[in-house]
């Protein structure tokens, strides 16, 4: 899984050449990524490599364009010295959001920052040609509505739920009729490098490099929309498993004598617990006459979904409220056999439920602590993130950035 900065492409020399430069702008750049404007000097800390070949690099850097002069810094002593920065609009990268309803795009510059950003809403996602064809002619028309040739882009990032095989770009629950693989299809396509991976997992890396789990090493990263995804930070890196299927928390079996499960299996905890499960159970709630708001907006033409019970919750309705307490009371009982085993330092509540902050937080935070080893659960923060419906999109930025940067 290689990706290459533009710059790259055109090295010449000796492959060995070539290589050990390569890997010593990339110290460079990398370094450069995830800090601010540093001087030479300071750059010379951070990779190791001499003064003189850090300064002929970095002007190498420069006249490519990946690299800015941004000024001076503080004199510690002697004169003020210059700083160095990523160019933010050498290359860009797109992200990709996949998910049952909606898709999401984006373009990100190199400092992060999206530039450009499409949410198609009813884009419903169907295991067909016809969807593909679709999904295909979607990111082109982002491509067409910025003035930048496709060179330029460094990658497209692109996050799906189900099973994803990510080091082979395969998507095993949806969209399993493309070609060679997801990645390979979308690649072939549109002409560019593509990552893909599960996503809780890119959700994950969203809240990693931009969240709440920055700085941290152990974190859980709910992702609870329709279903129930996990991504995992262990150790301060993604845990992704022998295939890349780790994470598959609403799967973990509850109830012997439970729903059918979409998987196949009886009593998996997505069929307690998730979106789809909460508009269920107010839907036939509603059926039988309960008051509610949700009734009101049934009549003003709404779709009662999760979006609209999620409103409800956040509008103080109280018959949607209790009817999340319920479906909590489950979570925080699976919840418990996670902490249990990873002890991990913080969980993060993402994905449309997390709209409804405390709502969601306390009824899981009560369940935890009535089945939780209390020095274990003790030691675990539980947030509802802060990045809400960015943290996929920024979590593909960072699955490309952390792939292209990888010095191994």
């Amino acid at each position: 899984m290689s990706i290459q900065f533009f710059y790259e492409k055109n090295l010449e020399g000796v492959a060995n050449s070539v290589k050990r430069k390569q890997e010593q702008y990339r110290k460079i750049v990398r370094h450069l990524y995830y800090n601010d404007a540093t001087s030479i000097a300071g750059i010379v800390k951070a990779v190791h490599i001499s003064q003189p070949l850090v300064a002929s690099l970095v002007d190498d850097l420069i006249g490519y364009g990946m690299l800015l002069d941004s000024g001076v810094g503080e004199s510690i002593g002697g004169r003020r010295p210059n700083l160095f920065c990523i160019n933010p609009d050498y290359q860009y990268v797109i992200g990709v959001e996949i998910n049952l309803h909606t898709l999401n795009l984006a373009v990100f510059d190199l400092s992060n920052n999206q530039i450009q950003k499409e949410e198609i809403k009813y884009f419903d996602l169907e295991d067909s040609e016809e969807y593909l064809l679709a999904l295909v002619e979607m990111i082109e028309m982002l491509i067409s509505k910025l003035d930048v040739p496709k060179e330029r882009y460094l990658s497209i990032g692109v996050s799906i739920p189900g099973l994803v095989d990510a080091k082979l770009g395969l998507s095993y629950t949806h969209l399993s009729v493309a070609a060679n693989g997801l990645a390979n299809y979308l690649a072939e396509r549109i002409g560019l490098n593509v990552l893909l991976d599960n996503d809780a997992r890119i959700m994950a890396l969203g809240e990693k490099a931009f969240g709440k789990a920055i700085d941290k090493e152990n974190v859980l990263c709910l992702n609870l929309t329709n279903g129930i995804g996990l991504g995992m930070i262990l150790n301060g890196e993604l845990h992704s498993g022998k295939n890349g299927f780790a994470g598959e928390f609403g799967h973990i079996p509850i109830e012997p004598n439970g729903e059918l499960c979409h998987c196949g299996k009886i009593g998996c905890l997505e069929t307690l617990t998730s979106g789809k499960v909460l508009v269920q159970n107010v839907k036939k709630a509603m059926e039988k006459g309960q008051p509610t708001i949700l009734a009101q907006y049934q009549k003003e033409g709404k779709k009662i979904d999760l979006r609209s019970v999620v409103e409800a919750i956040k509008a103080e309705d109280q018959f949607a409220i209790d009817q999340l307490n319920q479906i909590c009371e489950y979570l925080g009982k699976g919840l418990v056999t996670l902490i249990h085993l990873l002890n991990p330092e913080m969980v993060i509540i993402g994905g449309r439920m997390a709209h409804t902050g405390k709502y969601v937080l306390d009824p899981v935070r009560m369940s935890m602590n009535k089945y939780a080893m209390r020095r274990i659960s003790s030691e675990t923060e539980i947030v509802c993130s802060d990045l809400l419906d960015n943290a996929a999109l920024m979590g593909t930025m960072a699955n490309v950035m952390r792939i292209a940067l990888n010095l191994d």
